[in-house]
């Protein structure tokens, strides 16, 4: 895309003097980027306000790929480059790398929004599930071949057949920001509920597997309308306006409209799984009211808080840390523990 001068701050020679480094030769990853570093690259704006001090205002952002987020700053022409981009735009971005609060951040003398046809690699933006793919669907249809009961393995069938809707299923993420939050994370996340059900079931008396598997796959089906996961996730309109609660109920309504003589309880029971899964009347329409409710609450938020805590953790681990960053989502830090000090082999005499 053809720039303006607006974008840029540096003259022609110290463009040309600046061009060492991490340059336009090829996408540069966040993950790649260290404090020195001249940086010339695209990336997604994930967050961004304009801000004002004693000189006028300024634009602090935070830009991301598949491999993490970094802060940015850009001090020049902030309100007319506000004017052009928004939260969600894709962008080039070009400046050096400083240090700010003893995190880098990239000083931007250039920053210009591009069309996501212009995207040098649209796959760059957004992270996938670490399982493989082939792997989690060889799982799901272990699973539904174990469907005993007739009338839910009908429908799981016909899920699975219908080409867009398994598309969406097994592409979209499992949250925006919190517990799966990249592509393919649904059906993980799905994948990890169904094993728990499985495991939990036969430990209380009168549960309905076949019922509270098939609850399961359909939990969260309508996150596959609710988010938008092209270069970035985020909430689509419709997402927006209903939720994925109702949209995954619409979603099934429909499956089963197109099942002759589907009974009219394990309708009932299955919409009360997905309208309750929740489990509270700020988030969900109504209370779990069965057993099978119950659990599947229980069970895919335990599911989803766990891989959440693990991956913040994980991120914070190393360097002697023993707590992470204080997680905002949740407004809490969270515990790495202390680093165990490894036996000498001295059989724990000490030194006289």
């Amino acid at each position: 895309m053809p720039h303006t001068e607006a974008f840029w701050d540096a003259e022609p020679e110290e463009r040309q003097s600046e061009s060492q480094g991490k340059t336009s030769g090829g996408k540069v990853f966040v993950d790649e980027i260290s404090i020195g570093d001249h940086v010339d690259s695209q990336f997604v704006i994930h967050r961004l306000s304009l801000r004002e001090y004693d000189k006028g205002k300024f634009l602090s952002l935070r830009l991301g790929d598949r491999t993490g987020k970094i802060n940015a700053v850009l001090w020049n022409h902030a309100e007319e480059t506000h004017r052009r981009i928004e939260e969600g735009s894709l962008v080039h971005a070009a400046g050096k790398v400083n240090s700010y609060q003893n995190e880098p951040q990239i000083t931007l003398d250039r920053l210009e929004p591009i069309d996501p046809s212009e995207l040098d690699d649209p796959g760059a933006f957004l992270p996938a599930s670490p399982v493989p793919l082939d792997d989690m669907i060889a799982e799901f249809d272990a699973q539904l071949a174990a469907i005993l009961d007739e009338d839910f393995h009908r429908l799981l069938t016909e899920f699975r057949n219908d080409e867009e809707m398994w598309r969406g299923f097994s592409t979209a993420p499992g949250a925006k920001l919190w517990h799966h939050p990249y592509l393919h994370g649904l059906l993980e996340h799905t994948l990890s509920v169904l094993r728990l059900c499985r495991a939990i079931a036969p430990n209380y008396e009168g549960v309905d597997a076949d019922l509270l598997v098939t609850g399961a796959v359909f939990h969260d089906v309508g996150k596959t309308r609710e988010f938008i996961y092209d270069f970035r996730v985020d909430y689509s309109t419709e997402g927006r306006l209903c939720g994925h609660v109702y949209i995954g109920a619409a979603m099934v309504e429909r499956l089963i409209a197109r099942l002759p003589g589907f009974p009219a309880e394990k309708r009932r029971l299955l919409m009360h799984l997905i309208l309750s899964h929740h489990g509270e009347t700020e988030r969900s329409p109504i209370l779990p009211m069965t057993i099978e409710a119950l659990l599947l609450h229980n069970i895919e938020n335990m599911d989803a808080q766990t891989a959440a805590f693990q991956r913040e953790m994980n991120k914070a681990r190393g360097g002697g840390k023993t707590w992470t960053g204080f997680v905002n989502l949740i407004g809490r830090y969270l515990y790495l523990g202390e680093e165990l000090e490894e036996d000498d082999g001295d059989g724990g005499a000490g030194e006289e």
